[in-house]
């Protein structure tokens, strides 16, 4: 048996290469190996790897491969092995063993048994197809480690990042910065009486007429007005410029500021779940009045107490100072007094009279000036009631305009 070609090695190799030799043959030829070749090939490989056992287990004894290569080497060299032509390298080594060699002028190599040369190729496939599928399985392992990442910076980033927003019951708690929060009250959607009616409010205008019922969807609106402190966490945060707070205002509603102001902060207080902006009309008069059209927000009649109105005042009150006497139906509070309030539509004095839709109305688009609501400190009696509607110019920053916003719940990006 031609043991140095089982293992294919050269007569002369040294134990270590013979080992190594013998490991890749078991490789090519192991069992595991040959689960997608044909039964022929199977077989073949089964009946080569006993010869390669027997192989090694001569050559890797040094006493069993002397006697082997006395008698087998002489043999197949047909000389003495003292012949100093054995000893010339490379090319007798071509001249005694072709089928290992082969003629490097021609290119010889190796003689292969057909089933053989298959086999290597089915095995040079599976290879590439196990390559193949090991790295997609790296690439989709790396994508979803990567997703899982980025979910987990998006959630830190939201945990993190101010403003935020949580839903807490019918709270719904902006937080601008440690220990400064909005608390907005969800209003609930449904109907309501909107405008004035003269049988019943002897100062209603035409611009309030003619009273209708509305519908609006829910929504969440700030209990309080924004104040200067929660304004100047937003100036603070985009290094935006604007006027300083005066001296024990803290906790006043922001004044001076313009209807842009007022919608930059809404867009600064958005994020994740949540588009904050200013209130309609519609939803402003909700809040204010409740469902059935009631004159002020806590009742028909007027009560110096309950509001920061009619120059009861020279200047603004601390927001919710008139709490809970002057409190709306749903618990908002200074809906009326203390500041107007600019709300996002734009003004037309014939709204009422030319609109026909019912479901969450809006004003114009364009227009003069923004619409205010609600009174100040210096409005008179007729101008604090829930149905008055009043307007400016939305680049005008005045001592006695501010706003609350809206929270509105929108699809995550």
């Amino acid at each position: 048996m031609k043991f140095y070609e089982l293992l294919d090695v050269a007569p002369y190799a040294t134990a270590e290469e013979i080992k190594a030799a013998y490991r890749i043959q078991v490789h090519l030829h192991h069992p595991d190996r040959l689960r997608q070749a044909n039964d022929a090939v199977r077989v073949y490989a089964e009946d080569r790897l006993k010869k390669i056992n027997e192989a090694y287990a001569t050559l890797n004894d040094p006493v069993k491969r002397a006697a082997y290569d006395a008698v087998h080497l002489k043999a197949k060299r047909g000389r003495d092995a003292a012949d100093p032509i054995w000893r010339t390298g490379e090319e007798q080594r071509a001249a005694e063993y072709p089928e290992y060699y082969g003629d490097k002028r021609s290119g010889g190599r190796k003689r292969r048994n057909k089933d053989t040369d298959e086999w290597m190729r089915q095995e040079a496939e599976a290879r590439k197809t196990e390559e193949f599928m090991a790295r997609q399985k790296r690439a989709a392992e790396d994508a979803e480690r990567k997703r899982r990442e980025d979910e987990e910076k998006a959630r830190h980033a939201a945990r993190t990042r101010y403003p935020r927003s949580a839903v807490h019951g019918n709270l719904l708690v902006c937080t601008l910065a440690p220990n400064l929060t909005i608390e907005l009250i969800r209003v609930p959607a449904g109907e309501f009486l909107m405008g004035s009616d003269p049988a019943r409010d002897m100062y209603a205008q035409p611009a309030e007429r003619p009273q209708h019922r509305v519908r609006v969807s829910e929504f969440f609106i700030s209990r309080t007005l924004v104040t200067w402190r929660d304004f100047a966490r937003y100036r603070t945060a985009l290094r935006v410029a604007g006027p300083e707070i005066p001296p024990g205002h803290e906790l006043h509603p922001v004044t001076q500021v313009s209807w842009d102001d007022a919608v930059a902060f809404c867009n600064w207080m958005s994020g994740p779940g949540w588009m904050y902006r200013l209130p309609t009309e519609a939803e402003w008069e909700k809040a204010a009045r409740g469902t059935e059209g009631q004159l002020f927000p806590w009742g028909d009649a007027w009560g110096d107490e309950r509001a920061n109105a009619d120059h009861r005042h020279t200047g603004t009150t601390p927001v919710g100072a008139y709490s809970p006497a002057g409190d709306s139906p749903y618990g908002l509070q200074d809906m009326l007094g203390n500041v107007w309030e600019w709300c996002k539509d734009w003004y037309d004095a014939d709204t009422y009279a030319l609109s026909q839709v019912i479901q969450d109305p809006i004003g114009p688009t364009v227009g003069d000036g923004a619409v205010i609501r609600g009174g100040a400190f210096d409005s008179p009696r007729r101008h604090a009631r829930v149905a008055a509607r009043n307007w400016d110019y939305p680049f005008k920053r005045r001592s006695n305009i501010g706003f609350r916003v809206v929270a509105q719940a929108v699809a995550d990006a």
